[in-house]
């Protein structure tokens, strides 16, 4: 646990901060570009990040899995990178080509209703690019338990160079077509700075290695790529066809809406982004040792400190939320039960730990793939039903009935096939006390909206984490509070 607690940590520091930068980012967004402009923003990372998934032909996965079998730094790791890298180039190059065929189609699809998002059209590869050896560098250095620098470069040092790119725009140093450009160049950046760290840490080991990898590894590695390929395909349209769909029904600026909406939204995810990064290959050399003991422990703990933390992160946007739409601009009002839906949906994500890591590290990642294939299922057929009748709204409630029902499948295979069931009375004391800190917030009279938002969030806050820790309801997160609380000489 001393890695996991070390890395994640840190890791959690800087997915805080730049949650902070960000949600300063995305207020500011709202104030200083239109809707549509904004929507137009969105669909060049919506699609970018769609391309890149199916680009990486499932290497990401090999990589969680597999490295542990080449893990050698003397040896080079067996020349692992290189086939890495030469894999996403031979993926990146079948999406371009795809690109060049489907370019005259997106063109005539969006061009009414999304013409900003077809002026920018000729970023999407590029960006894509750049995003997709993001991923594999950012994969590579997890597997080799070097996670915070991907976190500092895109959770933090994109932020902070985002919000300079806004202060141009602001003082009207750049106009928007040319931040757009910075905007993009800011968004590739990460790429690089990963590359050099790969470098200057030692870990640029691009000769292959002949007569390592067996027959038997080889097999089992092109099989979990393939499967890989449809899953993360499939995940990648779960996780950006709600803003394609959006702007396909009800156009560029309604989408514009949604995507400022959604990354307010997306703020209960940041704990389990933080702790997917290096529990990833954690749990990847158990499966190896086959200490399922192990993972069962690290499942039911994920479990109850990220229901804790996502608990109370979403009972702290339910009170504010009023302050919130009173942060931005009027015309993002429908944005609200967008932000509220999509909070309850993620938070039961988290809730559920590390389910999604476990299954696709283990024996059984085809029934992964499936449980993927069976969400991009129900989302594009609730957002069919529910985006007429309920607008942008409509795609937050499929986006959380979706999340809702993979997270509840992939909870009952876990049991079904390892025994595996992680909530006890600790999880209910949670829940319990979250009710019990939000209950005064109904009370509070209305102050100025800064003022309100300072008020609500410590009470809220302050109620729920000496309930935790009185009740003990989380050990692994109380011990770490009272680490951090015992340095400003506060005990509890």
């Amino acid at each position: 646990m001393g890695i996991i607690e070390k890395q994640a940590t840190k890791n959690a520091i800087y997915s805080y901060l730049g949650a902070g930068l960000g949600f300063f980012t995305v207020m500011w967004l709202a104030h200083l570009l239109t809707p549509a402009e904004n929507g137009a923003r969105g669909l060049l990372i919506s699609y970018s990040a769609l391309f890149a998934q199916f680009a990486n032909l499932g290497f990401t996965s090999v990589t969680n899995r597999f490295f542990p079998y080449f893990r050698n730094k003397e040896k080079g790791h067996h020349g692992f990178l290189f086939y890495a890298l030469l894999v996403t180039l031979i993926g990146f190059l079948i999406c371009y080509i795809i690109f060049i065929f489907l370019q005259p189609q997106l063109i005539e699809n969006n061009q009414e209703k999304s013409p900003l998002f077809i002026t920018f059209l000729f970023y999407l590869m590029p960006l894509t690019f750049f995003t997709v050896f993001f991923n594999i560098f950012d994969s590579y250095l997890r597997a080799c338990y070097s996670s915070v620098i991907g976190s500092f470069s895109k959770d933090f040092l994109q932020r902070i160079l985002i919000l300079i790119v806004l202060t141009f725009y602001f003082l009207k140093l750049i106009d928007f077509k040319n931040f757009i450009l910075l905007y993009i160049i800011v968004t590739c950046l990460p790429t690089l700075i990963l590359l050099v760290y790969i470098v200057l840490q030692k870990e640029w080991h691009v000769k292959p290695v002949r007569g390592f990898m067996s027959k038997g590894l080889r097999t089992e590695m092109i099989k979990l790529g393939t499967y890989s390929i449809l899953a993360g395909g499939a995940g990648a349209v779960v996780l950006n066809i709600d803003a394609i769909m959006v702007n396909s029904m009800l156009g560029e600026a309604k989408t514009g809406i949604y995507s400022i909406a959604f990354q307010i939204g997306t703020i209960i995810l940041i704990p389990a982004r933080s702790l997917y990064r290096i529990m990833t290959s954690v749990v990847a050399e158990a499966f190896k040792k086959d200490d399922i003991k192990e993972i069962a422990s690290l499942y039911k703990k994920s479990c109850n400190s990220q229901l804790a933390i996502g608990i109370l992160l979403f009972i702290g946007v339910y009170a504010n939320i009023d302050n919130i739409m009173q942060l931005i601009p009027p015309e993002y009002a429908d944005g609200k039960n967008v932000i509220l839906i999509l909070s309850l949906g993620y938070l039961i994500e988290m809730a559920t730990g590390i389910n999604q890591v476990i299954i696709a590290n283990s024996q059984y990642y085809k029934y992964d793939t499936f449980f993927v294939f069976l969400m991009v299922g129900i989302i594009i057929i609730a957002n069919l039903i529910f985006i007429p009748i309920y607008g942008i709204m409509g795609s937050a409630i499929a986006t959380a009935i979706t999340v809702s029902a993979n997270n509840f499948l992939r909870f009952m295979f876990l049991k079904i096939k390892y025994q595996m069931q992680p909530y006890d009375m600790n999880s209910l004391k949670i829940l319990l006390i979250a009710g019990l800190a939000i209950l005064p917030s109904f009370f509070i009279p209305a102050f100025d909206k800064y003022i309100d938002i300072a008020i609500r969030s410590t009470l809220v806050g302050g109620i729920f984490i000496i309930l935790i820790l009185k009740t003990e309801a989380t050990p692994e997160l109380n011990n770490k509070i009272r680490k951090n609380l015992k340095r400003f000489s506060i005990n509890l």
